[in-house]
C-alpha cells in the first residue's frame, strides 16, 4: 500500500467520524489535490444560535450562521500532522483568535487551539479538533471569543518574519491623555533569503532622539555582517506613536478587532485612522521627511514604526491597555517612501526584550515587586549554577565575591561555557568578573569582588559584601570561611545561608540561620553533624569518606576538588536555587533556622529533602574570659530534664560539641547522661567513669570526628558562684580532654560556665 493510500484511509476513518458527532450536520466528499498529495473535506457545524437569531439564520454580531462549513486540509502526512481548519472565504476576520494569514483561495483561519493543533491532535485526538472547532464557532457567534477578565486579546503576529524587541511596560508608559509621536534610536540585522526575501530583526533603544537635519548622519547607518548569508547591521528610528482624546475629554480607544492585514504606506496610515492616531503619524513622518530631504545618501535604512492602540481593557498578561502594533518599511532620501503610498510595509512580531521582570514572569512569579539583594560568596560550579538559575528567575545576585581564576579543567561542571578559542586552553580570568558579566546579560545589575573572602569579612572592607543585602549565601565550600563567617558579628547582611556538598555529591546540605544570626552558621553544622550521628543511614554515606581529592589538571599540577559530574551537580544546586527562590518570594523564618539535608536518590534520578528546624541557641558568657558556650535547644531540654528527675541533688553529664578557638566558642549540641558509678548529693556531683570513654567513642565516631567532648556539666541545687571544687574540676578536665574544656553549671537562676585550658 502506499503512502497516499495510508493518508487517504486515514482521511476516510476521519470523515467518519466526524458524521458521527453531536456538532456535525453532514460531511462533504473527500476531495483530493494531486499537486501537493493533500486531501480536503468540508465539514459542517452545527451552531446553538438563541431563538431569537434563528429566524435570520445568523448571529447579528459576527454573521456566524446557524450551519457553518469549515474545511478541513488533511496534510499528506495526516495523521501523524494536524488537518487546518479554514472557514467560508466571506466569514468575517474583524474577530480575535483568527490567524493573521489565510489559505492560498484566501479562506479565513481560525485559531481554535492555543498551541500547535499537530500537539492537540495527538493528545485529544481527531475528535478534540472537532470539539475546538465546535466551541469556537459558538464562542464566535456569542461575541465570546474574548473575555474581558481574562483581558484583550492581541492581533495574532507570531508568523510574521520581522522581530521587534521592545520592552513593553516601558513603550507603554509613554503613552499619555494628549496623544502624539517620539523617536528612539533602533538597532537592527538585515538578512537576505536565498529567494530574494529580507528579514529583520530589529530592538527598540530607550534613548529618545531629536530628529532633524543635523542629526540625521549619525542616526542612520548600514553595514556588512556576513558574506553568506548575507547579513548588515544597522542603527536607525523607532517611531512611537498613540492616540490622545476626544474633545469630550474621552480617551481614544478601539474596540474592534482588527487582523494584520497592513501591507504598505496607505494600509498603515488606513490602521492609524482605525486606531486613532493618523494625524500624530503623519505628524512624525512630517518631521523625518524634513530632516531627510537634504541628505546627500541614497541608501535605504530600516524603519521601525510602533503604532500604540488604546484597547477598552487591560491586555491578556499585561496591567495595561496599550497594544504594540509594529511594522517595518524601508526609507531613503529625499522621499522617504520610495514607492510613495504602495511602499511595502512589513508587519512585525512584537518581542519582549530580556528584563528581570519577563524572567520572573517566566519562572511563574508574576508579583514580582523590589528584588530583595543577596551576596554570593564563591562562584565556583555550585556557586555560579546557583546564581545563573536565580538570575534566570529575576533574582540573581548583587555581589559576587570569589578571588581564584576559572581554568581549563572548571569547565566539567561550572555555569558558564567556555568558547571555542577558550577551549584551546585560554578560559584563564577571575571567576567573580566572568559570573557577573554573564549576570549582567541576564538584565542582573551585579557587582564582582575579586578579593578574599576571608579577609573582606575579618576587616573593614566588609561593605564591598553590599549594602544590607538580604542573605549572604556561602558557597565556597571553605571550612576557613565559614569559621570566618561564624566570628564576623557585623556582617552588613542579616543572615548566612551555606550550600554545600558531601560525599562525591551524595548528600547536600543547606543551612539557614535565624533571626539575629542565632542560631548561627557554625550552630547549623554542628546540628548537622549531630543529626549525622543520629541517622545511621546517613552516618553510613558519610563517616570515613573524604571525597575530594587532588586531581592532576596539568603536569606537575594538581587541584583538591570533590569528583562528580555535571548532572549530579546540578541537581543539587537546582534544589538549593529553587529554595532560596522561595525565601525570596515567601521571606524566611522569624522564630528559627533550618539544616535541609538532601539526599540522592538510587540511579541518581532525583532528591529526597528533609528539613530540620533548630531554635535559637542560648548563648553563656564565660567568667572572666572572652569564650561563649552556645547552647543547642535538644542540649538545654536534656539538662534540664535530668534536673527535675533528680531534684533535690546535684546531678550532671557530658557535653558534646565542637569548639572554635577562631569564634572563642564551644558549640554544645548534646549531652551524654552520667554512668551508673556517679555520686549525687546536695553539695555535690561527681561523674563515673563506668563506660564512659567507650560511649563518648562510640558518639565520636558516628558524627565522623566532627562531634568531640568539650566539657561536662551539673547542677547546683540553688542559686550559688562555682566552687572551688567546680574550678578544681575544670582544670582537671583540661588535662584529658579537648582544649580548652568547658564545666558548664545549671543553677535554678540559668546557666554559669568555667573555662579552662591545658597549662602551656
Amino acid at each position: 500500500m502506499t503512502e497516499v493510500g495510508i493518508g487517504n484511509e486515514a482521511v476516510r476513518r476521519a470523515v467518519a467520524v466526524a458524521s458521527k458527532h453531536t456538532h456535525v450536520s453532514s460531511v462533504g466528499r473527500i476531495t483530493h489535490q494531486k499537486s501537493s498529495n493533500d486531501f480536503a473535506v468540508t465539514i459542517n457545524f452545527s451552531v446553538a444560535l438563541p431563538n431569537e437569531w434563528r429566524v435570520a439564520g445568523k448571529s447579528p454580531n459576527s454573521g456566524v450562521r446557524a450551519e457553518e462549513p469549515v474545511r478541513f486540509d488533511f496534510p499528506r502526512d495526516y495523521p501523524l500532522l494536524a488537518p487546518i481548519p479554514s472557514l467560508r472565504p466571506d466569514f468575517t476576520r474583524s474577530l480575535p483568535h483568527i490567524q493573521p494569514y489565510m489559505t492560498a483561495d484566501q479562506r479565513p483561519v481560525p485559531c481554535i487551539y492555543d498551541g500547535e493543533l499537530t500537539e492537540l491532535l495527538h493528545h485529544q485526538g481527531w475528535v478534540g479538533l472537532l470539539d475546538h472547532t465546535a466551541i469556537w464557532l459558538e464562542r464566535a457567534a456569542n461575541s465570546t471569543l474574548m473575555d474581558p477578565e481574562q483581558g484583550w486579546e492581541p492581533v495574532r503576529r507570531d508568523s510574521f518574519r520581522d522581530y521587534v524587541v521592545a520592552d513593553a511596560g516601558d513603550i507603554q508608559q509613554v503613552v499619555n491623555r494628549q496623544g502624539g509621536s517620539i523617536f528612539r534610536r533602533a538597532k537592527y540585522t538585515r538578512f537576505v533569503f536565498e529567494e530574494g526575501t529580507e528579514g529583520v530583526y530589529s530592538r527598540v533603544l530607550p534613548e529618545r532622539v531629536q530628529v532633524n537635519k543635523d542629526a540625521v548622519p549619525s542616526i542612520f547607518a548600514e553595514h556588512p555582517l556576513l558574506a553568506a548569508p548575507p547579513t548588515f547591521a544597522g542603527k536607525s528610528l523607532a517611531v512611537l506613536v498613540w492616540p490622545g482624546k476626544h474633545p469630550s475629554g474621552k480617551l481614544v480607544s478601539n474596540d474592534t478587532y482588527y487582523p494584520e492585514t497592513v501591507s504598505n504606506v496607505k494600509g498603515l496610515r488606513d490602521r492609524a485612522r482605525q486606531y486613532g492616531c493618523l494625524q500624530e503619524l503623519d505628524s512624525a513622518l512630517g518631521i523625518l521627511r524634513n530632516a531627510l530631504l537634504h541628505w546627500t545618501s541614497h541608501r535605504h535604512f530600516k524603519l521601525l514604526i510602533l503604532l500604540l492602540a488604546r484597547r477598552p481593557f487591560r491586555l491578556i498578561g499585561s496591567s495595561s491597555e496599550v497594544e504594540i502594533c509594529p511594522y517595518v518599511v524601508d526609507i531613503g532620501s529625499p522621499q522617504l517612501f520610495g514607492s510613495g503610498p504602495s511602499t511595502q510595509v512589513c508587519a512585525a512580531a512584537h518581542r519582549h526584550q530580556i528584563s528581570r521582570g519577563l524572567l520572573a514572569k517566566m519562572a511563574g512569579d508574576d508579583s514580582l515587586g523590589v528584588p530583595l539583594d543577596w551576596t554570593l560568596l564563591g562562584a565556583g560550579s555550585l556557586g555560579s549554577k546557583i546564581a545563573v538559575h536565580l538570575a534566570r528567575a529575576g533574582r540573581g545576585p548583587c555581589v559576587v565575591v570569589d578571588r581564584s581564576t576559572l581554568v581549563p579543567h572548571n569547565a566539567a561542571r561550572h555555569a558558564l561555557l567556555p568558547t571555542l578559542d577558550d577551549s584551546d586552553g585560554l578560559w584563564i580570568r577571575d571567576k567573580a568578573t566572568a559570573l557577573c558579566e554573564a549576570l549582567r546579560g541576564l538584565k542582573t545589575e551585579v557587582t564582582p569582588v575579586a578579593q578574599d573572602v576571608v579577609d573582606i569579612v575579618r576587616s573593614k572592607k566588609r561593605r564591598l559584601l553590599g549594602k544590607r543585602p538580604w542573605v549572604v549565601v556561602n558557597a565556597t565550600a571553605s571550612l576557613t570561611v565559614q569559621e570566618a563567617l561564624a566570628a564576623a558579628d557585623a556582617l552588613p547582611a542579616g543572615r548566612v545561608i551555606e550550600v554545600s556538598l558531601f560525599a562525591g555529591g551524595r548528600v547536600g546540605v543547606v543551612a539557614v540561620e535565624g533571626p539575629d544570626r542565632n542560631p548561627n552558621v557554625a550552630d547549623l553544622i554542628a546540628e548537622f553533624y549531630r543529626s549525622m550521628a543520629d541517622d545511621r543511614s546517613l552516618r553510613d554515606v558519610l563517616s570515613g569518606r573524604d571525597d575530594t581529592s587532588r586531581q592532576q589538571v596539568g603536569q606537575g599540577c594538581g587541584s583538591l576538588t570533590m569528583t562528580m559530574s555535571d548532572g549530579r551537580m546540578s541537581l543539587f544546586a537546582a534544589s538549593m536555587a529553587e529554595y532560596l527562590l522561595d525565601k525570596q518570594r515567601n521571606g524566611l523564618s522569624n522564630l528559627h533556622g533550618d539544616v535541609l539535608v538532601g539526599r540522592l536518590l538510587q540511579g541518581g534520578l532525583g532528591l529526597a529533602w528533609k528539613v530540620n528546624t533548630v531554635e535559637p541557641v542560648e548563648i553563656v558568657k564565660m567568667d572572666d574570659r572572652n569564650w561563649h558556650v552556645r547552647i543547642s535547644g535538644l542540649a538545654r531540654r536534656k539538662m534540664d530534664s535530668e534536673v527535675r528527675n533528680w531534684s533535690g541533688v546535684e546531678t550532671g553529664g557530658v557535653l558534646i560539641g565542637r569548639l572554635s578557638e577562631v569564634n572563642r566558642s564551644v558549640y554544645v549540641v548534646d549531652v551524654l547522661s552520667a554512668p551508673e558509678d556517679s555520686v549525687r548529693d546536695r553539695t555535690k556531683f561527681v561523674l563515673g567513669t563506668r563506660g564512659l570513654r567507650r560511649r563518648i567513642s562510640s558518639y565520636v565516631k558516628g558524627a565522623d570526628g566532627a562531634l568531640y567532648c568539650v566539657g561536662t556539666w551539673h547542677s547546683h541545687v540553688a542559686l550559688s558562684a562555682p566552687s572551688r571544687i567546680d574550678e578544681a574540676t575544670a582544670k582537671e578536665l583540661s588535662l584529658d580532654e579537648q582544649s580548652p574544656s568547658v564545666l558548664l553549671i545549671h543553677t535554678p537562676g540559668g546557666f554559669r560556665g568555667l573555662l579552662a585550658d591545658t597549662p602551656l
